[in-house]
C-alpha cells in the first residue's frame, strides 16, 4: 500500500488531519475536505490538483466519490464550523 502512504503524506504535509468519525481529510483553514474513498480511488495527481484548486468564497468543498445530499453536506458544514 505505499501508493496510499504517497497520497497520506500529500494531505498531511498540505494541512489535512484525518477524521476517523467522517472518514475524511479535512483542513479546517483551507475549507476542504476529502473522502477516504475519493482519496483512494483517484491518483496521486487529482489529490494534488484539488490541494492546489483555489477558491473564491469561504464555503466548505467536499471531494467525494458520489454527490453529497443537500443534508448530509448541510449537516457536515454545521459540525465542521
Amino acid at each position: 500500500m505505499p501508493r496510499q502512504n504517497e497520497k497520506t503524506s500529500l494531505l498531511d504535509s498540505a494541512g489535512y488531519a484525518y477524521n476517523f468519525d467522517r472518514m475524511m481529510y479535512i483542513n479546517r483553514q483551507a475549507r476542504k475536505a476529502f473522502s477516504f474513498e475519493f482519496v483512494d480511488d483517484n491518483p496521486e495527481s487529482v489529490i494534488v490538483s484539488s490541494i492546489q484548486e483555489p477558491k473564491n468564497d469561504d464555503d466548505w468543498r467536499f471531494y467525494t466519490n458520489l454527490p453529497m445530499s443537500e443534508g448530509t453536506e448541510k449537516e457536515l458544514k454545521k459540525v465542521l464550523q
